[in-house]
């Protein structure tokens, strides 16, 4: 695979003394594996590693070494790129090759189960096919995906790669999804820019380290204008229903357009990328209809509306919350934050998110060197962290954290309080939450979020608004608060296809089989729903590290080895069978046990339905679940 670094590999006339003033403020490890790369020689290691060490860089580490050691990588390096390589070497990707690179450029010893996914998730090589490509997926075989965000995009390049025919559907008028449609005043990403993209697609040039909705958003744009995924997409289109033909063996996929035209289309697969946060959920307030003012959602904002020198008041204390106060306070006449219940908030690990001008330009002239740092962002965010979100009971009986690991976490956030705003102060008491970290998700503070707390125009009430009336809000003490624009960020329903009139094999509805406790087995796939793939799938969502992203490759790469499972064996269905769902499910609530999410139920939390389990993080390691997900077990399913 010729990755994108390597198309923007360094030229002839790329000046040579701003490429090595450049490659001397670059982490050593990393510059190691890339000359390794580079020349497919492995001994560069064994010359170089020695001399570096590393040292903690949160989320990641950072190699260092000695100036004399630095310089003479700098010229070998810029020598390297001079040069070209050699026939008969090793390959870049090769994974024996690969694993002797990884302790150097990451700083940790890696072990071998990981080797793999590390190559597809560093971006140097496309996920892997696993079963034989003896037979060709036929060309009958058709794929429509529900949504153009980033799980659509990323299903719809998987199809592509296998010869599939699909057709996209969002009810939107361009790609995007979340990114696209959200846009409230300090909106970012809180996955490290330089892992959440496409494996295929690493991004050398991100401004922050975590960047605003619109770099993001102009990221997903330049996607689908490099892939043509456009042609491909019905924009303007909302599926309403999809129905399984018994006769046809084929989904019915009923969908209105913006002018209300109705229509029916039909499709061998369906993947729904649609996600399960899409409603915007208004809290249930008396009187919330009676304000004079400006009301208005987080999900739903309003772009022209204008916050300098108004009183505003923010209801919800969860990520997206944090992003608005850090934005807003600046601006804001006056400023109360409702908060229901408090969450743990990290520090900003770094002095600042702006990425270091030597990263990008690296990241656009070196080859594999964009790629390096994406793994260690993946690396320093991922499976290192799922220890956190274990139980040890005998720890939890005298702790509020669940483990001495957990315990690492909270003394951080404790920290953070303590410097902030003084321990033992009635605001430290109530911004600090009484359940162990992760029990909901961590936010991490923007760097002026606990900062905004203390200002003397902003107030803090422990508790949801009362009454709203004409005037403002009525605190739970009986207080009046006069306002001018109230902020709802108070998330979205957890609506895990709830949206959409699903019904598979004798009519039966998927509402009905989940009710408030909705489950599936791998690929997303549930009994009696035959072809039918839900990449925002029931306990799916990496809950203790790396990102959506992630989910979502696994998932696009599990559809086309059922696809190619169903070539295999010359079949047009494949379903799930009820036995293989429910040890699946049965073994998913056995391992969610000694998870943090059922120690804290005194945590208010979207990771729970209503039902009270908990249905939307997965409480298996990644690198578990990625081994879940490379070919389905034919065996757990019924291939006609």
């Amino acid at each position: 695979m010729t990755t994108d670094a390597e198309t923007t590999a360094a030229s002839n006339d790329v000046d040579s003394h701003e490429l090595k003033a450049n490659l001397r403020q670059a982490d050593p490890g990393v510059l190691v594996a890339v000359l390794a790369q580079l020349t497919g020689d492995a001994t560069v290691i064994d010359r170089f590693g020695p001399a570096i060490s590393h040292v903690p860089d949160p989320p990641e580490r950072a190699g260092v070494t000695d100036p004399e050691t630095a310089e003479v990588l700098v010229s070998a390096v810029v020598e390297a790129l001079g040069r070209p390589r050699s026939d008969g070497v090793l390959a870049a990707d090769d994974p024996e090759f690969f694993r002797l690179l990884l302790p150097v450029a990451l700083g940790s010893e890696v072990d071998d189960e990981f080797v793999p996914l590390l190559l597809e998730q560093g971006g140097f090589q496309l996920s892997q096919p696993t079963l034989p490509r003896t037979v060709p997926i036929p060309a009958t075989m058709t794929v429509a995906v529900v949504g153009a965000g980033l799980a659509g995009i990323i299903t719809a390049l998987a199809a592509a790669d296998a010869g599939v025919t699909y057709e996209i559907f969002d009810r939107n008028s361009e790609v995007g999804g979340t990114w696209l449609t959200t846009n409230y005043p300090g909106i970012g990403v809180d996955t490290p820019s330089a892992y959440y993209s496409l494996s295929r697609d690493v991004n050398p040039d991100w401004t922050s380290y975590y960047p605003q909705g619109g770099e993001y958003q102009a990221y997903l744009v330049a996607l689908a204008d490099k892939y043509g995924l456009r042609e491909r997409t019905r924009f303007g289109t909302e599926v309403e229903a999809l129905r399984w033909d018994e006769e046809r063996e084929q989904w019915q996929i009923h969908s209105v357009d913006r002018d209300g035209n109705r229509d029916v289309t039909y499709s061998s697969v369906v993947v729904t990328a649609a996600g399960y946060l899409n409603r915007p959920r208004w809290p249930e307030v008396p009187g919330r209809e009676t304000f004079a003012g400006i009301s208005v959602h987080s999900a739903q904002w309003d772009e022209a509306l204008d916050l300098t020198g108004q009183r505003v008041a923010v209801i919800g204390a969860g990520c997206t919350a944090v992003q608005i106060v850090d934005s807003c306070v600046d601006q804001v006449e006056h400023l109360t934050v409702f908060q229901r219940q408090p969450h743990w908030v990290a520090p900003r690990k770094r002095p600042t998110d702006d990425v270091p001008g030597h990263r990008r330009y690296l990241g656009r002239r070196l080859p594999y060197y964009a790629n390096w740092h994406r793994l260690k962002s993946y690396w320093g965010t991922s499976d290192n962290n799922y220890p956190v979100i274990l139980r040890d009971p005998e720890w939890a009986k005298d702790h509020l954290s669940i483990s001495p690991a957990n315990d690492v976490l909270l003394t951080l956030c404790m920290d953070y309080i303590t410097r902030t705003f003084g321990a033992g102060t009635e605001l430290a008491k109530k911004v600090t939450p009484d359940f162990a970290p992760y029990g909901k998700r961590i936010i991490r503070d923007p760097g002026g979020y606990y900062a905004a707390l203390t200002r003397d125009h902003v107030d803090v009430e422990a508790s949801e608004p009362a009454i709203v009336n004409e005037r403002g809000i009525v605190t739970a003490d009986g207080r009046q608060i006069d306002l001018d624009v109230i902020i709802y960020a108070t998330g979205y329903h957890l609506d895990f296809l709830s949206t959409i009139d699903i019904r598979g094999r004798g009519g039966q509805k998927l509402a009905d089989v989940w009710g408030d406790n909705p489950r599936a087995y791998r690929g997303g796939t549930v009994p009696g729903f035959p072809n039918l793939f839900i990449n925002s799938a029931p306990n799916y969502s990496p809950g203790h590290g790396a990102g959506a992203n992630f989910s979502m490759e696994l998932m696009a790469h599990y559809v086309v080895e059922c696809l190619q499972l169903m070539a295999l064996r010359d079949a047009k269905i494949m379903e799930v069978t009820q036995d293989a769902h429910d040890e699946y499910v049965g073994g998913i609530d056995k391992a969610m046990a000694g998870t943090v999410w059922c120690h804290t139920p005194n945590a208010h939390t979207y990771y729970r339905s209503g039902s009270g389990r908990v249905v939307v993080a997965t409480p298996y390691r990644l690198v578990d679940l990625w081994h879940q997900h490379r070919a389905p077990i034919e065996e757990d399913f019924l291939l006609q």
